[in-house]
């Protein structure tokens, strides 16, 4: 047996992307196979007792959203039933279930640690540090493994553990009992339809309702659209970022009609995304969900408060990324990034130059030397070749608002305040430059500084009612900031929320969690 083990670990080390065991499967990860096996002096690591087990465990990973054919479950299978009918070479077929099946098991692990997707491939403005894999210690561990319960505890203990992931893998539990049981049907979006009025779209309403557990299973089946069915449907549109009006338009008839199989492939992907990010992150943290529109202050792992936000237009995208909070601004200065002048506020200025100083901006020459802008010829200019520096000085009209919160990176992008406040009474809320604009920024500030007899609520209203900058250097301790982008959030019950894939993220993220691993992927670490 050992010779059989070797002769297939030599032709990896020979040949790492030809399909080197059973003639058609590929090793995903040929050099950690050969570390593991010199460890075991190759001698086969798993029983055949304990194999079916083993086999459970790879098509267990269809719970976490992952797909048991990428670890060599198929082979295996037919490798198992060959063996029920006696394998004419058994040290030979032995050896190759022992492989494939030590190669399934490490890339699962792998995928429960950091994901199946690399981010990186999606997205250049990732920078979260990811799970750290060390393929030493997963040899380790698995070397020490040498029963089915002992695996199992392994694989378990790898997986992210927040009340989150658990929420998406209930839930995904749950559509894929309804796309297997349930009936799909398409509710005709031609009336819409409103509490106190009946039409025969209600009863499709009321059965959709139903499937997805907003109603009773016994609740009357009738084409009246009463005061029960309102609430459930107020209830299911807050849950998918529709105006829970009770009213069914065009946008609860968008989402009443996606699928069971897609809200799968929804959980499916932020499933991955949550595995992406490594779970140890400071005791403190704000997130920002730019899906969700939502901003969350986290102390030691538990919900502290949240607050809508404003994100990055379609055009102008909130980038995904981490970074730490160093410092507050009160009355806030807003230097203009050069791509905003060009894009929208130079055709403005050349407009009417007295709206340059209606709405407090300064121009600077290269010199810094303060420019009028009444007195330039702009006709001179086009946004590209517009020489001056754009200042916007504090006030009701400074796009940063009165405070905001500063957390250096490339992107120029941070939290603050904004005088647009009435956007926020808007459902989905992609309104920004790539910024994120907080509904509640004064009550953010007085939470993060933390200092009830110098920084209370009322200190912090005079102090922006005086109207004078003034920077804040208090935040000493470690808090992380992470802007990221999940389709899928919790709720503070026991529901989850589906979000439009505003940015059209999904798509992209689904083809890469669909594909087949790829070896070269891990040599590139």
């Amino acid at each position: 047996m050992p010779r059989e083990i070797l002769n297939i670990t030599e032709r990896l080390f020979l040949n790492p992307t030809s399909p080197a065991v059973a003639g058609v499967a590929r090793i995903h990860q040929p050099d950690f196979i050969n570390e593991l096996y010199q460890q075991s002096q190759h001698r086969p690591l798993w029983s055949l007792a304990e194999a079916g087990s083993l086999l459970e465990l790879l098509r267990s990973s269809e719970r976490e959203g992952l797909n048991p054919s990428d670890y060599h479950y198929n082979q295996l299978l037919a490798l198992q039933a060959e063996e029920g009918e006696a394998w004419i070479n058994p040290d030979v077929r032995r050896a190759q279930f022992d492989v494939l099946l030590s190669d399934g098991l490490v890339l699962y692990a792998r995928h429960l640690v950091e994901g199946k997707i690399d981010p990186r491939s999606l997205d250049e403005t990732w920078n979260y540090d990811r799970q750290e894999y060390h393929d030493e210690d997963i040899a380790r561990r698995m070397l020490a493994a040498t029963s089915y319960s002992q695996v199992k505890g392994l694989l378990e203990s790898l997986k992210p553990q927040g009340n989150f992931y658990r929420q998406m893998r209930l839930s995904l539990e749950y559509y894929r009992d309804l796309a297997d049981i349930e009936q799909f049907f398409l509710i005709p979006a031609d009336k819409v339809l409103k509490p106190g009025e009946s039409h025969s779209n209600v009863e499709l309403l009321r059965r959709r309702m139903k499937q997805l557990s907003y109603l009773p299973p016994d609740s009357p089946e009738t084409e009246y659209f009463d005061e029960q069915l309102a609430g459930a449907v107020r209830l299911f549109q807050g849950d998918h970022g529709i105006d829970a009006d009770g009213i069914v338009g065009r946008q609860s008839y968008q989402v009443l009609n996606i699928t069971f199989e897609q809200r799968v492939d929804q959980l499916r992907i932020n499933m991955d995304r949550l595995r992406w990010i490594n779970q140890s992150v400071s005791d403190e943290l704000l997130v920002v969900n730019i899906a969700g529109y939502e901003l969350y202050y986290l102390k030691h792992g538990k919900l502290s408060w949240e607050t809508p936000v404003m994100v990055g237009t379609i055009d102008t995208r909130s980038p995904i990324f981490q970074a730490q909070l160093r410092y507050l601004e009160f009355n806030p200065t807003w230097n203009v990034p050069r791509s905003i002048i060009m894009r929208s506020l130079f055709g403005k200025f050349r407009a009417d130059p007295q709206y340059v100083i209606d709405k407090r901006y300064r121009l600077y020459d290269s010199n810094g030397k303060s420019v009028d802008p009444l007195t330039l010829n702009w006709s001179n200019f086009t946004p590209s070749t517009f020489p001056y520096r754009v200042v916007q000085m504090p006030g009701p009209a400074n796009a940063m608002g009165q405070v905001k919160f500063m957390f250096p990176n490339r992107h120029a992008v941070y939290l603050h305040d904004t005088p647009s406040r009435a956007l926020f009474s808007r459902t989905q809320r992609a309104f920004s430059a790539g910024c994120i604009r907080v509904k509640n920024p004064l009550e953010l500030a007085r939470l993060l500084l933390d200092d009830p007899e110098l920084w209370s609520a009322a200190n912090i209203d005079a102090l922006v009612e005086r109207g004078d900058p003034q920077t804040v250097a208090r935040i000493q301790r470690k808090i992380d900031v992470m802007l990221m982008y999940w389709t899928v959030s919790p709720t503070g019950g026991s529901r989850i929320q589906f979000h439009p894939d505003v940015y059209g993220l999904d798509p992209g993220a689904l083809v890469a969690l669909d594909a087949s691993p790829s070896a070269t992927r891990f040599a590139s670490r």
